[in-house]
């Protein structure tokens, strides 16, 4: 059986990812976070260094040599490992992530913003007085620390701050898109997910087959190389879409996608075998409505 290593296994959706995954895989679970539900899910569980500590290199070095895959899904164990990806020669190949560019450029807002501006064709949310806009922390995840407001004095102190993004608030339908790149930055497949109620991670949500997302999807590869599962999140107003941002590692509703057919890490592995292996889009499950509950159990 192969092995794979998940990090952030004691996130609250993990329990069902990882059941899931032992089906097909012997799972060995890491967190920052010693307390949690991953000791009793995980077929090994160890506690790692945080992802920005320097120490996650020699502890990822490590453990690394036990499994197949690596899938890391805290920004900052990403940005980290990208930038000292020349310590880890050894198991580089077991890394499934982005090139360190890429990374970069997803993780820094600002960066983002002023790479994917200088292309005509992508619509990016843009300041505008007298609107709505919404104020980021300029390197941060979820919903933390994000706010909407029209106050201008609000707006303009924010402005000023390097550590914060300004833009306007784009009204319409969400979107998060699972996507999966082979080695050489081609797409294998993208399946988009219409976030119907979200609490940091999607708790309602339903897959949706739309061509003009997946174009749109093509279009941002085309600018930006990318390896492995990826998901893009998409504003459409008035049959516009809007590119809000793109996290290089698996989302945090991956299991919707893989309840829907669409399994990033089996194909990951099945592609190693099979070079032009493509995605049965028959099989797949649209029009699928998804929900999240929490379950309590004890450790």
């Amino acid at each position: 059986m192969k092995k794979i290593l998940i990090s952030a296994a004691n996130g609250t959706i993990m329990p069902e990812l990882v059941k899931y995954l032992k089906k097909s895989f012997y799972v060995i679970g890491i967190d920052s976070n010693e307390i949690g539900v991953a000791k009793k899910y995980c077929d090994e569980f160890y506690k790692s260094p945080s992802g920005k500590d320097v120490k996650f290199i020699n502890f990822i070095k490590k453990i690394g040599t036990k499994v197949d895959m690596i899938f890391l899904f805290v920004d900052e164990e990403l940005v980290t490992v990208s930038k000292n990806i020349h310590k880890l020669n050894k198991i580089k190949d077991k890394l499934i992530l982005s090139p360190p560019r890429t990374i970069d450029i997803c993780n820094d807002k600002k960066k983002f913003e002023k790479f994917f501006s200088e292309f005509k064709n992508i619509n990016l949310p843009k300041f505008k007085i007298n609107k709505k806009n919404i104020i980021k922390p300029k390197i941060g995840r979820g919903s933390k620390n994000i706010f909407i407001t029209k106050n201008y004095q609000i707006i303009k102190k924010f402005q000023k701050d390097k550590n914060f993004i300004v833009q306007e608030f784009i009204d319409g339908t969400e979107y998060t898109v699972d996507c999966l790149f082979d080695k050489n930055g081609k797409l294998i497949f993208s399946l988009p997910r219409e976030r119907l109620l979200a609490q940091n991670v999607s708790i309602i949500g339903k897959t949706i087959k739309n061509k003009k997302i997946n174009n749109f999807i093509e279009l941002i590869s085309s600018k930006l190389n990318f390896y492995g599962p990826i998901n893009v999140q998409i504003i459409i107003r008035k049959n516009q879409l809007y590119l809000i941002e793109i996290n290089p590692r698996l989302s945090g509703s991956i299991i919707f996608s893989i309840k829907s057919n669409f399994d990033p890490i089996k194909t990951l592995f099945i592609i190693q075998k099979i070079k032009k292996y493509k995605i049965n889009e028959n099989k797949i499950n649209y029009n699928k409505f998804f929900y999240r509950y929490l379950k309590s159990v004890s450790i």
